[in-house]
């Protein structure tokens, strides 16, 4: 298949000069300054384009102290909110829901990979990331959640991982000291279901659940991934969960956000890249 590409030529004011004074100048001169425009170009495949603008995202996530300071931020919320919530006595177990990418595990290391290689999410590379178990707890994760587990709190993990990689996360889970509390405490992805919310009733059926944490506003309810519009309207019904039953993360790296900025359209790099240009707003100079 024949790859499209976008070219970026970027020429330095020097090169610039350059060539605005080589009219009349010797050849020896305008070899010069064909050779330092040269330096200056840069050609990439649309694919490479899109892996390349997530570029600052993940290194803000992974490089900026901000990034641990919310963490921290939502796990001590969380923390005072479970000890008022416990002083008041319940008929059925008291329990939290929390999706587990980018909310108890950094998978930014993945990532970094396609950034590098130029390449998107594809299940068959997510899967060799998810059995390496070599993802570390974010900052405060650990903390809260054994305090919950000591304090006899049902903890369930519920994500988007698929069933098949729930031995692999338990691993990786131990591995950081994260509480596990039985297999059915994971409930992933199973074929033909779309939502997360079948599985957060299905908790809220026999436990009190009293705290959800995520990284994606689809971990707390049956927000839109297609229109922008709609999931701005939920969150203004909801905004009063946030920092009292819903506890949010920062991921700017992916998720349901982007899906929409598409309009839940599935393009191609190059639809994705002009979309996003286009979605971006900025003022008349």
């Amino acid at each position: 298949m024949k790859t499209t590409k976008t070219t970026f030529t970027i020429v330095s004011a020097l090169a610039s000069v350059i060539l605005l004074t080589s009219c009349g100048s010797n050849t020896t001169k305008t070899q010069e300054t064909k050779t330092s425009s040269t330096k200056n170009q840069v050609t990439m495949t649309y694919d490479q384009q899109r892996s390349q603008e997530n570029t600052m995202s993940v290194l803000w996530y992974q490089k900026a102290a901000e990034t641990k300071a919310l963490y921290l931020q939502g796990y001590n919320v969380a923390t005072d909110r479970l000890k008022e919530i416990l002083q008041t006595p319940s008929d059925k177990p008291y329990s939290i829901v929390l999706d587990l990418d980018e909310t108890v595990l950094d998978n930014s290391p993945y990532q970094v990979q396609n950034v590098k290689d130029g390449t998107a999410f594809n299940p068959k590379d997510w899967d060799v990331w998810v059995k390496k178990a070599a993802a570390k707890a974010v900052p405060g994760a650990k903390d809260f959640l054994q305090y919950a587990d000591q304090n006899g709190v049902q903890i369930y993990y519920i994500s988007d991982r698929t069933t098949s990689q729930v031995d692999d996360t338990i691993k990786n889970l131990e591995k950081e000291g994260i509480p596990v509390q039985g297999r059915d405490h994971l409930m992933f992805l199973e074929d033909g279901v779309k939502s997360k919310e079948g599985r957060r009733q299905a908790v809220q059926e026999k436990t009190n659940l009293v705290l959800l944490f995520g990284d994606n506003l689809v971990d707390f309810a049956d927000f839109s991934k297609t229109s922008e519009a709609d999931r701005d309207k939920k969150l203004d019904e909801l905004q009063k969960e946030f920092g009292e039953k819903f506890i949010i993360f920062p991921n700017p790296m992916y998720g349901s956000w982007e899906s929409a900025v598409y309009q839940g359209k599935k393009l191609d790099a190059k639809g994705q890249t002009e979309e996003r240009l286009k979605a971006l707003q900025g003022f008349d100079k």
